[in-house]
């Protein structure tokens, strides 16, 4: 489990608010990324990823978590997102027939296909130098908005915006197939 989550998942099961914050603050964007490609709404899935976790926290979920936050948070939000289209009919059965029908395909991680994975790259590599520089300290060198900030001099609101910006600009350059085996590998990072 990754260190930030380790120390956030104890703050939580003392009953520590800090450590919804420090959970919050790594996964929030991601997550809301993840739903939108669900519900096709940014709006919406902040609203649901918001909704996480306000749960989380009051129903004390993280109680149940034994480890890897990151995943269970991933998975609850999948959820509530294809709740959400069940419920609002936004998408037709043969949309979610398609998703999990794209989302079966992704292999095991050790067996992610070369092609795709070049992808993923290239697109990683075609971003803005400064969102690039931020999301490859994020996602591929796993370290937490504080200690990307503190490495590249600059306010963790900044390392925020060009995170989410990078993943904005992915999530519009990379099919449906890539940006869900990216936000695998993004959510398997964060896990470690």
């Amino acid at each position: 489990m990754h260190n930030v989550e380790k120390n956030a998942l104890d703050l939580l099961k003392q009953g520590n608010k800090k450590g919804l914050k420090e959970i919050f603050d790594l996964l929030y964007i991601p997550l809301c990324l993840y739903s939108q490609k669900f519900v096709g709404n940014m709006d919406v899935a902040e609203d649901i990823v918001q909704e996480v976790f306000i749960s989380f926290w009051e129903n004390k979920n993280y109680l149940n978590v034994k480890s890897n936050i990151s995943a269970y948070l991933n998975q609850t939000v999948k959820n509530r997102s294809l709740n959400y289209i069940s419920r609002n009919k936004l998408k037709t059965s043969e949309w979610l027939e398609e998703y999990e029908n794209i989302y079966s395909e992704i292999p095991q991680e050790d067996n992610i296909q070369e092609e795709i994975l070049k992808k993923v790259y290239q697109a990683i590599n075609e971003l803005p130098p400064g969102s690039r520089k931020i999301f490859k300290t994020i996602v591929i060198d796993g370290l937490s908005y504080k200690a990307a900030a503190d490495f590249h001099s600059i306010s963790i609101n900044t390392v925020k915006s060009q995170l989410r910006r990078a993943t904005k600009i992915l999530s519009q350059k990379l099919d449906d197939l890539s940006f869900v085996i990216l936000m695998e590998l993004f959510f398997s990072i964060l896990s470690k």
